[in-house]
């Protein structure tokens, strides 16, 4: 069954997104056995083309192109109906949230990830595009793909009917060798400095649980993009007196992320929200254990594997969970182990084939 996937957005930089469209088409060739989709994309010179190539675009060469991307207006920029217009697709899948308006006689199928900057915006900006673009295109959509139930939940919340929108929950990539047992001490948390991440709860938390075991080598590592918060967040490390407690790394490539990741003693995640949170699932994959705010997503997705704490005590029950899993080998091995298992069962070929089958139901309908 033909179809087209909508790669005019992508950008290849190192965010969730990002990871979730190279995901896709990586997986799409390596787990149904299939070619390549042919995906409308743009060059590395800012021109669109149709390729089956899975070696996706580099940084584009064209700053008005980057600009575009960046604010996910590509297609305002370049037409492509006469490109597609012999293609022989039936439909189109997009990966994003982004209904391509030239090609409203093809239905389409585009992906919410999640309603973030509505509630926890990092700009005027991405406040806007979300209440304002972003519904435009949804309510193109003959599909919606949400990535959880929580993400459907808020989309129902914002007055889009449920019977187009179709949970299908990201898959990850497996791991033939997690790790049987700590090898430091040091805690890790996954997160662009962010107003929905929470960071500051993660230093309560973190500097409760040092006041209380002054013999705890290890120390809080923070891996994620900085941002104009970072400066407040150094400043709350010196006042909590753990500065030299904790590490922050704006930037890690793939092989150093994947070793950060191995050596932790666990991960946190003490965002107020998420649409999926990929690295609590890339660390349980590892065998890993997960330390998690009670926040829809993480109740929908990890009640019988994490250990959960709450968001409004200044970390107090933070420093508590993070106390039982230091105090309880047992509990670490124990949770590492029903982690791992639960990661199996959101592999990417499981996501595949369920858009696989979304796809065929939309094209089945539109003929």
């Amino acid at each position: 069954m033909p179809f087209l996937m909508n790669l005019l957005p992508y950008r290849p930089v190192a965010t969730g997104l990002s990871r979730y469209t190279e995901r896709l088409l990586d997986g799409w060739i390596h787990t149904i056995n299939d070619s390549a989709p042919l995906q409308l994309r743009i060059d590395d010179s800012g021109n669109a083309e149709l390729s089956r190539d899975i070696t996706l675009p580099k940084v584009q060469k064209s700053p008005r192109m980057r600009w575009l991307q960046r604010n996910g207006l590509v297609q305002h920029g370049t037409s492509v109906r006469d490109l597609v217009s012999h293609v022989d697709a039936d439909i189109i899948y997009s990966p994003y949230t982004d209904f391509i308006m030239e090609l409203h006689n093809k239905p389409q199928i585009i992906t919410c990830h999640d309603l973030i900057p509505l509630y926890f915006p990092g700009s005027k900006r991405a406040y806007f595009r979300s209440k304002f673009l972003l519904p435009l295109h949804l309510h193109r959509a003959a599909k919606i793909v949400a990535i959880s139930k929580s993400v459907a939940e808020i989309l129902i919340s914002q007055g889009f009917p449920s019977a187009r929108i179709e949970v299908i929950p990201n898959g990850i990539e497996q791991v033939d060798d997690p790790i049987c047992s700590p090898t430091t001490q040091d805690m890790l948390l996954l997160a662009r400095h962010g107003r929905n991440k929470n960071i500051p709860l993660a230093l309560q938390g973190f500097a409760h649980f040092c006041r209380n075991n002054t013999d705890w080598t290890g120390k809080l590592c923070i891996v994620g993009h900085h941002t104009p918060a970072t400066n407040k967040l150094f400043a709350l490390s010196r006042d909590l007196c753990i500065d030299h407690k904790v590490i922050w790394i704006e930037h890690l490539a793939p092989f150093q992320l994947e070793e950060c990741i191995r050596r932790s003693f666990c991960l946190l995640s003490t965002s107020f929200m998420e649409g999926f949170d990929y690295p609590v699932f890339e660390a349980q994959a590892r065998g890993v254990p997960t330390l998690l705010s009670r926040i829809p997503v993480h109740d929908e997705l990890h009640q019988n594997n994490a250990l959960f704490f709450d968001l409004d005590d200044n970390g107090t029950s933070l420093a508590g969970v993070m106390l039982e899993l230091a105090r309880d080998s047992y509990l670490w091995r124990h949770l590492s182990l029903t982690g791992l298992s639960h990661a199996r069962n959101f592999s990417i070929q499981r996501q595949i084939s369920s858009l696989k089958c979304l796809i065929q139901q939309v094209a089945g309908t539109a003929h």
